[in-house]
């Protein structure tokens, strides 16, 4: 397994210091292997075994646990021998009043605290409360293209290689648990069907306490079918009630909070650019893989321009940008990409001249000078349109300075 340097230096840096830190993403992204990435960047700085403690809560080793927190506090300051601990809790959120360990042993132990889970209420409620904002959290998504084609030992210096890694990566997406796995197509995408049907019970429909596994399957089945389109929900909600579910608006919002805070699904709002401000519309989904999208609706489900679509946006808020997408003189801007107050526009598209000049045309209209981009799904054999550069997408992927 590579190291995922950005999440993994993130983590690195922050030993010893005062925060509890919180590792959060959608399940099976990684962030075991990452723990297990700390414990040894921690033996190379002399720390000794007998210092460290690793729970996985969804090991049957640990059942004990879950409903008995005063034995599992119990059993960890047991281990407290006059040095350091540094405690490693994966989907600590299974066990009961785990908040309150996890500050206790800040508080009543020297010690080093490291959480996961796959599910964003982790961050929400008491544990915000009890820590006071001791806390550092790192969202960890599903592998990067860069990443994918490291794992892949893909030659970088061919562009017919790189570009049949990206065919690849727009297909099957980045999922690290099955990515150096020798697994056929089938497989892969069985596994990956499982994997999507496991969070929709774990986190979404045992958490909702929906029964109607039909339901929520033709819910998610109508927002993966709306990916990268500006939405009306109303809409959603009749087209659920026309195939004979009964559900209103306010329960179909409340199902994409819980599939949202599973990671399984983004939501991305409008701003208006004429007056910087959030406009109360309709929001765009996005899917957290291109893997599960297509394990759930096959290739032919969905259309190149939203997977594209898909994959910058993830790939934009990877490397940490608040993306939303703008408007301007009826006028749409795919992405609107900020980060420590600065601000880029960004058009998606995938071949079509025609099509390109038309995303242009939409750049060129913002007034302001922050900096403009157009991304292709193929190399249009140029770099600028009216003055906006131009790049193919799987050239930017492995670009982090774009």
């Amino acid at each position: 397994m590579i190291k995922r340097e950005r999440y993994l230096n993130f983590l690195i840096d922050a030993i010893d210091n005062e925060f509890v830190k919180v590792i959060t993403g959608v399940r099976r992204s990684g962030k075991s292997v990452l723990l297990m990435q700390v414990q040894d960047a921690l033996r190379e700085r002399g720390i000794t075994d007998d210092q460290i403690v690793y729970l996985n809560f969804e090991s049957f080793s640990n059942a004990k646990y879950l409903n008995n927190p005063e034995r599992l506090y119990d059993d960890l300051m047991q281990r407290n021998q006059g040095k350091k601990l540094y405690f490693f809790f994966d989907e600590v959120q299974l066990v009961s009043q785990w908040q309150m360990i996890v500050n206790s042993l800040r508080i009543d132990l020297p010690s080093d605290i490291y959480i996961t889970g796959s599910n964003a209420s982790i961050l929400s409620g008491e544990l915000a409360t009890l820590l006071s904002g001791r806390y550092v959290q790192i969202n960890v998504y599903p592998f990067s293209f860069a990443e994918f084609v490291e794992l892949k030992e893909i030659d970088t210096s061919s562009v017919t290689s790189v570009r049949d890694a990206y065919l690849e990566y727009r297909e099957f997406g980045g999922m690290p648990s099955i990515l150096d796995a020798n697994l056929s197509e089938n497989q892969h995408f069985e596994y990956l069907s499982n994997l999507y049907d496991s969070i929709m019970l774990r986190d979404v429909s045992q958490r909702s306490g929906e029964g109607n596994q039909q339901l929520l399957k033709m819910l998610t089945l109508v927002m993966l079918d709306s990916i990268s389109s500006e939405v009306s929900v109303s809409k959603l909600v009749n087209r659920l009630k026309d195939a004979g579910f009964n559900i209103n608006t306010t329960r179909f919002r409340n199902y994409v909070g819980l599939l949202e805070q599973a990671y399984l699904f983004i939501s991305v709002p409008r701003l208006n650019l004429r007056g910087s401000q959030r406009l109360r519309s309709n929001d765009k989904f996005y899917v957290i893989d291109n893997g599960l999208w297509h394990s759930q609706v096959g290739d032919a489900g969905t259309n190149i321009g939203s997977q594209l679509e898909n994959i910058v946006c993830l790939e934009l808020m990877r490397r940490g940008f608040d993306v939303k997408y703008g408007e301007i003189d009826g006028k749409e801007i795919d992405f609107v990409a900020e980060k420590r107050g600065q601000r880029q526009y960004i058009q998606v598209t995938q071949q079509i001249p025609e099509n390109s000049e038309r995303e242009v045309a939409n750049l060129v209209a913002i007034p302001d000078g922050y900096p403009k981009l157009l991304i292709t799904g193929e190399d249009l054999g140029v770099k600028q349109i009216d003055g906006v550069p131009v790049v193919p997408i799987y050239e930017w992927l492995l670009n982090d300075n774009n």
